[in-house]
């Protein structure tokens, strides 16, 4: 007969056999760890070990597994962060514009109240197409949220999403959303320096933290790394104008081509801009993978916080933000 342990959450205890995965045992007993990928990656069930041993499942958060990947062996306590509840509602593509010929920006209103934290991704499923995930964000020109929120999506070559926004996925189209999953979302109430870096469009979850960080706390020290492959990709002007007018943002830019017009763009990646971090920094990195799980490596060795969002495969408003990135480059 297997050996089996006892779990504690909270006031939920539930028996896992050991060498068992913990998310399994939990699942099979009928108790609630927030999940979604199932493959380390995602980190929505990222959790507390306050006791005990596992195997398999590290993160880079000192104390913190994923669950869908560490294995029991021996009794737990385990500690699991307060999240909104999965939801599944159905939503309408308001509005739909070229932010750059690769980026496109879709506005999405819920036909309900829909509860997700800064920096956290849902599942997108557009009437006749595959689920995607992608991340919800703040405006990029700084106005409230109405009850509606943006995705800024790259277009991939043969995508079966992507190439068809604008095309057969147009403005009224209708959508599900079932959400919101992971855990690198922004924690309120901290005043620790902030260091956000993001790849290409990993920048729609840094810019929900950025833009909440800075509502909450406009004096809060915050730096933003953001780098893109093509100088054309660059759509972030309008947002990161709007942070580096507080002096106590600082704002990197990169690109991977060389270039000699922007002077406040780096010919390079976000990678190797991030500044020498300290134990006390909260980091965010959200992009490509390879990106980054640097970034975390960089964390880790000084022992940062660190939150990530790693992006795994699977007309006349864009000529306004084209032109206010050019603006934000050329001035900043």
């Amino acid at each position: 007969m297997a050996t089996t342990h006892t779990v504690t959450l909270g006031a939920d205890t539930f028996t896992v056999q050991s060498g068992q995965v913990l998310l399994d045992g939990a699942i099979a007993s009928g108790v609630d760890i927030p999940h979604d990928c199932r493959a380390g990656r995602c980190g929505s069930c990222m959790t507390e070990l306050k006791a005990g041993i596992t195997l398999g499942g590290e993160t880079r958060q000192r104390g913190t597994i994923y669950a869908c990947q560490a294995r029991v062996f021996s009794d737990l306590k385990i500690e699991v962060e307060p999240m909104p509840q999965v939801d599944s509602v159905r939503a309408t593509v308001s509005v739909l514009v070229d932010l750059t010929p690769d980026v496109v920006e879709l506005t999405i209103t819920p036909k309900k109240s829909f509860t997700y934290l800064p920096g956290q991704y849902c599942r997108f499923t557009f009437n006749g197409f595959p689920t995607r995930c992608f991340s919800p964000t703040a405006a990029l020109d700084g106005s409230a949220a109405s009850g509606s929120f943006h995705l800024q999506i790259k277009r991939v070559r043969q995508g079966r999403v992507s190439t068809n926004l604008g095309e057969k996925i147009k403005t009224g189209h209708g959508l599900t959303i079932e959400g919101p999953f992971g855990h690198g979302f922004l924690r309120p109430g901290l005043d620790n320096r902030l260091v956000l870096v993001a790849g290409g469009t990993g920048f729609a979850p840094i810019w929900s933290v950025a833009d909440a960080a800075l509502r909450e706390n406009p004096r809060r020290e915050v730096v933003i790394v953001v780098g893109v492959r093509k100088l054309s990709s660059f759509y972030m002007g309008a947002a990161l104008d709007i942070a580096s007018r507080l002096p106590n943002v600082q704002i990197i830019a990169t690109a991977e081509e060389r270039q000699c017009e922007f002077h406040s763009v780096s010919f390079g990646i976000p990678a190797d801009q991030v500044p020498e971090l300290l134990a006390t920094d909260i980091v965010y990195a959200a992009g490509s993978p390879v990106m980054v799980d640097f970034v975390g490596e960089r964390a880790q060795l000084v022992g940062a916080t660190f939150y990530s969002d790693p992006f795994e495969s699977a007309a006349a408003g864009a000529e306004d933000w084209l032109t206010r990135a050019i603006t934000w480059m050329r001035t900043g």
